[in-house]
């Protein structure tokens, strides 16, 4: 499935920011961190099958489209090279990075069939999370106070924000 990177910044002009390809960290293995994983509580690394690992272009370490596997023996998710893409699988592999500007921090809800694989907290108290996103699947992105909500849509290969009703 495709992989991207996304970035949610509701303060800024583009508040989404959208990248083909999700970035990998070579140390200390091949991985993906999610949220901070040098900080106990705070973020995990997804490790890189081997063949993945070999596959990304040199030193960048971008992955364009990647599968998710458990490991059989620790349990854990692997980022790993696809098998054969079933052609009507419309799901995206993505790393989304909400950044907070609000003083109570940043809450992401996944809605809509999109899977949560992995949750972190960055260290200026945004939020990032591993999903599987279909094809038409929202996020929400909110203010844990409750005073602004954005609902973040997929559709192809776009992603677009738009303010979301607060709940009454």
């Amino acid at each position: 499935m495709h992989a991207y990177q996304v970035e949610c910044t509701p303060a800024q002009l583009p508040p989404v920011r959208i990248a083909d390809g999700i970035r990998a960290q070579k140390l200390p293995h091949p991985h993906v961190p999610v949220g901070d994983p040098e900080t106990p509580g705070k973020g995990v690394r997804i490790p890189l099958t081997t063949r993945l690992a070999a596959s990304c272009n040199g030193g960048a370490a971008l992955i364009a489209r990647a599968a998710v596997y458990r490991d059989p023996k620790s349990g854990g998710l692997v980022l790993g090279t696809e098998r054969t893409a079933a052609a009507d699988d419309a799901r995206a592999l993505v790393l989304l990075a909400a950044s907070s500007r609000f003083p109570e921090g940043v809450s992401v809800t996944p809605q809509k069939g999109v899977g949560l694989l992995a949750r972190g907290e960055t260290r200026n108290g945004g939020q990032q999370v591993l999903l599987l996103w279909p094809d038409g699947g929202k996020v929400l992105v909110e203010d844990p106070g409750g005073e602004e909500r954005y609902e973040l849509r997929r559709a192809g290969d776009e992603f677009d924000m738009v303010p979301a009703q607060t709940p009454r």
